[in-house]
């Protein structure tokens, strides 16, 4: 092979006219491409020239890698843009194919509420047409947590408890919610939204339904109250919930992306609920309570409750516990202060139940008022027990027996009526069952089973211990003798809604005369007996005292008592049967207490209602005794009153303490404290005769009495023989406060 020749003047090939821009190695020499065999031939490949002598826009220059990575870049955004695509195809086909009815709903669900429409609650009347429980429209206060900021939060906390009387804490704790809405008060006061508005925080109310009670704590354990929610949390209110509560509506609420409402449309129209009759007399119950609170201070007494019952129907008059409380704001009061002591209360009612035993006695004809006992100076042994009297009473009669207490004449007459039979009759006046009064939480009461009358059991059952009853047991009970032997089922409700509700069959227990017969011996123990404190001048009253001792773990109690009276009066068509029931601590234990609390009851009743004529209404003869009692019953002074610090703070008459409690709402605006009421009240008729009242304890015991006519021997307890206080003498009026 020769040596390519030289090119001794540098001689370049003719640029390209056509493609000026290539480089010259690219192109080719007419002689290079005239021969075959030199394009099959490879040639080698050229020395890589140095890098200062490479033509610009050569192979390999940064040029061509920069179109190539621009390239790649514009490939890359295209997949990314497809794909970005795609995501967005298939999330539209989520959403407007499969997911359709989702997010139809999901939408509606933003945009349109369903709003509950709370209905009118019904309202609760006595059995004269006086409101006990109304229902009026109040403001809910709420708030939207975020147009509140963290500097304005502590200043609106602190404004607006004050205004709502709520804590701060709360009020705080509320506007930090992440929500869109909170409460800071249901049902508040007018004067608490008027202030709230005027503090300038942004804030809102709902118009809702809110109780009211005119009365304040009057016939409190029988109404209950309602919550927040307007559900009835005790009493008629909870028993009769479905009844005045109605049915609620429906409205539906439409609204932007911002919650402004764009419309409204109602759905269903709330129905409102039932209004309710009930069977008390305002008058009477205000009586009841005002008397009971006082026996409370004067004795004094833990606790108490008093039942009145119109004997021909059933129908429960007054009944009233305490303590009490007001159903207006019954969230600031104790929780025991809310229970119905009249049902949920049973208690070992004492020589009180000497009444049935009576009914049975005589009705199973083992013995007659006539029949004489011994009574073996006061104490009795049955197997290892000894049984006292509350001293010692000698010979008595049958008659003397209840008119005196004695358990010793009781548990002989027990004896004779067996076990089996006492029980059966016990259960015919209704012990041991609930009444079915609609108040919810009745207690049974406690009454032993069969073969657990042991002759010691016998014996303590037949005047009152070892045994359980509810007041409202014993006042159906005692009913039961006052309407000639029929015991009639307590009622509580006369009308809903309009209706008026039947009463039901009462059941005969025991025979009219035998109801006489023991009618005549209540009668006796009032007139000359252990319930004196309850007679009643101008007529004659019905009715036994009772004391028992607490039951307590591993035993009874050596301090705590309950007293006891029922009874009826006039003896003769009663007006009215009542229970008296006293939780009560020594000295000052006696059931004639409850006596006292039953007689001025009475007094109030009877005179109320003009039952005048003192021979129409006597059972039994007037002796020497009872005359002495009217003459001293009309020479005293007609200024006997109570004076209240807690009801009233002055010098006020019992009869004007309860034409102020009695009265009629006005619908202004119950919620303030400033609620003005219609000064028509039910006050005693005009030219009624107040009569005077008696201390339910004496100021100082006379020497002449030895002891407690319900107690043990010189004024002991049934069982234990402990010494007992001593009562006013029957013949020493100086004896009671004038």
């Amino acid at each position: 092979m020769s040596p390519p020749r030289k090119n001794p003047g540098g001689w370049k090939p003719p640029p390209n006219s056509l493609f000026p821009d290539l480089p010259a190695p690219l192109l080719r020499t007419a002689g290079q491409e005239s021969s075959p065999r030199s394009k099959r031939r490879r040639e080698p490949a050229p020395a890589a020239a140095p890098e200062s002598q490479r033509a610009p826009g050569g192979a390999g220059s940064p040029e061509d890698g920069g179109r190539a990575g621009l390239r790649r870049r514009v490939m890359v955004g295209v997949v990314l843009i497809g794909v970005w695509g795609a995501l967005i195809l298939g999330q539209l086909v989520q959403i407007q194919v499969l997911d359709h009815e989702t997010m139809v709903r999901r939408a509606d669900r933003q945009h349109r509420h369903e709003l509950t429409i709370p209905p009118f609650r019904g309202r609760i009347y006595d059995r004269n047409g006086r409101p006990l429980a109304l229902t009026v429209a109040v403001d809910s206060v709420y708030v939207v947590p975020p147009d509140y900021s963290e500097a304005t939060i502590p200043a609106a906390a602190d404004r607006l408890a004050e205004c709502l009387e709520v804590p701060v804490a709360l009020v705080e704790r509320r506007l930090r919610r992440e929500s869109r809405f909170s409460w800071l008060k249901r049902k508040a006061a007018a004067e608490q939204v008027r202030c709230a508005r005027e503090t300038g925080f942004p804030v809102g109310t709902i118009e809702e339904f809110g109780r009211f009670y005119p009365g304040g704590e009057l016939a409190a354990h029988v109404l209950g109250f309602v919550g927040a929610d307007g559900d009835g949390l005790g009493g008629i209110e909870f028993a009769r919930d479905q009844v005045l509560r109605g049915e609620p509506g429906r409205r539906t609420v439409w609204t932007d992306g911002r919650r402004t409402g764009r419309g409204s449309r109602v759905v269903r129209e709330s129905r409102p609920g039932a209004d309710i009759e009930l069977t008390i007399d305002a008058y009477l119950q205000a009586v009841a309570e005002e008397e009971l609170a006082r026996a409370l201070t004067e004795i004094p007494a833990a606790s108490g409750a008093v039942i009145l019952v119109e004997p021909r129907t059933g129908e429960v008059l007054a009944m009233a516990s305490a303590p009490s409380f007001d159903p207006n704001r019954a969230g600031e009061f104790p929780l025991a202060t809310l229970a119905n002591r009249s049902i949920t209360d049973p208690y070992e009612p004492g020589s009180v139940f000497k009444i049935f035993t009576a009914a049975a006695a005589l009705e199973e004809g083992v013995t007659d008022e006539e029949e004489e006992f011994e009574t073996f100076d006061g104490s009795y042994r049955i197997g290892g027990r000894i049984v006292r009297d509350w001293k010692p009473l000698g010979p008595l009669t049958f008659a003397g027996i209840i008119q005196q207490s004695s358990n010793i004449g009781t548990l002989q007459v027990a004896d004779r009526i067996g076990s089996e039979t006492l029980q059966a009759y016990l259960a015919a006046f209704g012990f041991g069952e609930p009444t079915g009064l609609p108040l919810g939480a009745e207690s049974r009461g406690i009454v032993p089973g069969r073969g657990l009358w042991r002759p010691i059991r016998l014996a303590t059952v037949s005047f009152g211990h070892g045994i359980a009853v509810t007041p409202v047991q014993l006042v159906q009970g005692v009913n039961a003798v006052a309407t000639g032997g029929v015991r009639r089922p307590l009622r509580l409700i006369r009308g809903i809604g309009g209706e008026v509700q039947p009463p039901e069959d009462g059941l005969q227990v025991i025979s009219p005369m035998t109801a006489a017969r023991v009618s005549q011996l209540l009668a006796s123990a009032v007139q000359e007996g252990t319930g004196s404190n309850a007679a009643v001048a101008g007529f004659s009253v019905a009715g036994k005292t009772g004391t028992a001792q607490k039951a307590e773990a591993g035993g009874y109690s050596d301090t705590d008592y309950t007293a006891s009276f029922a009874g009826f009066a006039p003896a003769r068509n009663p007006l009215f049967t009542g229970v008296v029931i006293l939780d009560v601590q020594r000295p000052n234990h006696s059931g004639t207490g409850a006596a006292a609390v039953f007689g001025r009851i009475a007094d109030r009743v009877l005179w109320r209602d003009r039952r005048t004529g003192w021979g129409t209404e006597r059972l039994v003869s007037s002796g020497p005794r009872v005359r002495q009692l009217a003459r001293k019953g009309r020479s005293r002074a007609a200024s006997a009153m109570w004076s209240s610090k807690a009801a009233a703070g002055s010098e006020t008459s019992a009869r004007d303490l309860v034409a102020s409690r009695v009265r009629m709402a006005e619908a202004s605006d119950p919620t303030t404290s400033g609620t003005t009421l219609i000064a028509e009240a039910a006050a005693t008729p005009a030219g009624l005769h107040e009569r005077p009242v008696r201390s339910a304890i004496p100021e100082s015991p006379p020497p002449a009495t030895p002891g407690s006519p319900d107690g043990g021997p010189a004024g002991a307890d049934p069982e234990t023989g402990t010494p007992a206080p001593r009562e006013p003498s029957l013949e020493n009026d100086e004896s009671r406060p004038r």
